[in-house]
């Protein structure tokens, strides 16, 4: 992909201040973006196919870091890794780089700059000017739906208008002045966007899975309205969605692959199996990867929870996690702690897939007591994921006709094919405001046991401390 360079932007740049000693929208002798091809330049940077903090996901009860060598996964871990696995809310140094906020946000200014800019592009139709727009408007919703997830508060619809939740940024200036906005207004920007969005994206992009198509609008939706508990909705996009993308592909015609290289990476010394990476996968809808590409892979083991969840005829559990690395002694964490380690070695989709809506449709179904619904979209998924010689399609008469049953189920599976791509503690904080799912997490590290309990202030992270150095008046999380 070509990569476009709209001027150097450092990390002091991206806290939103108002300081004037920064540059300005249009710093001089620097290249401006004026055309269509410019602007679409822009969303096919190396900037834009990241997304998410890999390291966030140490903080739920899906991760494990064995301690003891050899394979100490604990103390192999970045310090903000390890704060991250105690429950540690303030896990960035005050000189320290959040990248999860300075890169989230520099993708927002990047995406605003097309949004306020493109309709006055000096080539390309009103048509392609308005694809591009809206590609860049989902780009925004996800974002923004991401940061608000992680620095604040979950939404809660009796609180949500009160709740501190992060600053909204629709200008593409860094030298404007930004509130920290509330939750609510946070989720009200993310529907407006993206619905926006749907209106003009394109069916499929012609030019690769890191552009977008009008699936992932409906997704994004379809996730946010999830996250909000508006079970009606989310079920409407994740409908949208599936009627326009709805392709699974069958696990069992993967394989372990050891010792191929990474896609893309020639001579890297981790392969692992031979599933297509984000871009080329068939149920990638929109493709990001983490800014490190293949997030946790080698630096996690499954919770013994997790791996409780598995069976071994789950191609998930087979292609996604080893006993050790190498698969051989004396690394074999199954061994030694009855767990497997995450080896998820490709550049593979954590942004909008098709595997998420038809979970997101059969808890919505579970949740509205349409449990035939709920199942037929976890049996298909299960159809594609598990040995076709001890495969079973699920009945509600299996779960006794509880429709409680049922939806734990439908949670479960979606924990088992979601898990490390950057939407668990998401689950975790949504979960934890019904009484039937609220749980508390406990992490020992070097002797000492570390508890989360549900609702507690350590799910949210702390504002990036440099960000807060440029704007005291912004309330910091507890």
């Amino acid at each position: 992909m070509k990569q476009l360079t709209l001027y150097t932007i450092g990390a002091a740049m991206l806290t939103l201040c108002a300081c004037n000693k920064f540059l300005d929208i249009k710093p001089k002798d620097k290249f401006i973006p004026t055309t269509v091809t410019d602007f679409e330049n822009m969303l096919n940077s190396g900037t834009m196919v990241n997304y998410g903090d890999y390291y966030w996901d140490l903080g739920s009860d899906d991760a494990f870091l064995p301690e003891g060598e050899p394979g100490n996964l604990y103390s192999k871990q970045q310090l903000y890794g390890r704060k991250a696995y105690i429950f540690n809310n303030h896990p960035y140094e005050d000189n320290a780089n959040d990248f999860l906020w300075s890169e989230g946000y520099k993708r927002i200014f990047y995406f605003n700059t097309v949004i306020n800019n493109i309709m006055d592009a000096t080539e390309g139709t009103d048509g392609n000017k308005r694809s591009v727009r809206a590609e860049a408007l989902l780009g925004r919703a996800m974002e923004h739906l991401q940061l608000v997830n992680v620095y604040a508060q979950h939404y809660d619809a009796a609180t949500a208008a009160k709740d501190y939740g992060i600053p909204i940024a629709t200008v593409a200036d860094i030298n404007a002045k930004f509130v920290r906005n509330t939750v609510k207004e946070v989720y009200d920007q993310v529907i407006a966007d993206a619905t926006a969005a749907v209106a003009d994206l394109p069916l499929q992009h012609k030019l690769t899975k890191f552009r977008a198509s009008k699936a992932g609008g409906y997704a994004v939706l379809a996730r946010a309205y999830l996250f909000m508990g508006d079970y009606d909705n989310a079920k409407k996009n994740a409908d949208l969605a599936l009627s326009l993308q709805s392709g699974l592909t069958d696990m069992n015609t993967y394989k372990v692959t050891i010792p191929g290289p990474f896609p893309n990476v020639p001579g890297a010394p981790l392969g692992w199996t031979n599933i297509p990476d984000a871009q080329l996968n068939p149920e990638t809808i929109v493709a990001r990867h983490f800014l490190r590409p293949f997030g946790l892979g080698m630096d996690v083991c499954a919770s013994p929870e997790l791996t409780a969840l598995f069976t071994n005829d789950d191609c998930r559990w087979n292609l996604y996690y080893a006993n050790g690395w190498p698969p051989a002694p004396p690394y074999n964490y199954m061994n030694r702690f009855g767990v497997r380690i995450f080896l998820r070695g490709d550049y593979y989709n954590n942004y909008l897939g098709v595997p998420e809506l038809y979970l997101t449709r059969a808890e919505c179904n579970a949740r509205a007591n349409k449990l035939d619904e709920a199942l037929a979209d976890v049996n298909k998924l299960r159809a594609t994921r598990i040995a076709p010689a001890t495969y079973k399609a699920f009945t509600v008469a299996d779960f006794g006709n509880d429709a409680d049953k049922v939806l734990r189920f439908v949670l479960e599976e979606r924990r088992r094919e979601l898990a490390f791509t950057g939407m668990r503690i998401i689950d975790l904080k949504r979960l934890n405001k019904d009484p039937r799912f609220r749980k508390t997490i406990t992490h020992v590290a070097e002797g000492t046991t570390y508890t989360l309990e549900p609702g507690s202030n350590a799910y949210v992270r702390e504002l990036w401390p440099t960000a807060m150095v440029f704007n005291p008046d912004w309330p910091q999380n507890p």
